[in-house]
């Protein structure tokens, strides 16, 4: 069924698919950096050299979330914090970066604060990945954390996907017939 409208109405639906599609395109400028920068980042780092490293000091930072403004619902949420110092190259650097985000979660995060606790009160030196080209820069964790990046993944696609639509629905569903 066709419907026939004029192309005063055309013109104003056009005029707001194209707002519309430039709010999805600052989201999917924003979320494409957002990626970017959680992907690339290990990537670059994947020629990083790993070392041993002692820990000097590690605590396990708490913050406190709520789902409701009346604080009906409380969450706690983990990250590990460490200072580490290592050898590389015969010069001592010191170092404390865990991961390549700061993440905080009851899962994963709250495991691996526990299991450096454990190694640092048993002396038991960490693995690390160092920067053979800047020898100051190191990181526990190089990889990627996927669990961390899902969401953002999602609201990407969804973008992404919400975009395409929208210009496909301009270009081909409200071109001017008359």
């Amino acid at each position: 069924m066709t419907i026939k409208v004029s192309s005063a109405e055309l013109r104003k639906a056009r005029l707001g698919v194209c707002f519309v599609a430039l709010i999805a395109l600052i989201f999917v400028i924003v979320f494409s950096i957002q990626v970017f920068k959680g992907v690339a980042v290990p990537i670059f780092s994947i020629n990083w050299l790993p070392n041993k490293a002692a820990i000097v000091n590690i605590y396990i930072e708490e913050s406190v979330t709520t789902s409701t403004r009346d604080n009906r619902s409380q969450y706690t949420l983990y990250t590990p914090r460490i200072r580490y110092k290592y050898i590389f190259r015969d010069t001592e650097y010191i170092g404390s970066k865990v991961t390549w985000y700061d993440i905080y979660d009851d899962g994963f995060m709250l495991e691996l604060g526990q299991e450096l606790k454990r190694k640092f009160a048993a002396s038991e030196p960490i693995d690390i990945y160092v920067n053979p080209n800047n020898p100051a820069e190191s990181v526990l964790i190089k990889n990627i954390i996927w669990e961390h990046m899902s969401m953002l993944f999602i609201v990407f696609l969804i973008s992404w996907t919400v975009l395409l639509w929208l210009l496909h629905v301009l270009v081909f569903k409200l071109k001017n017939k008359g």
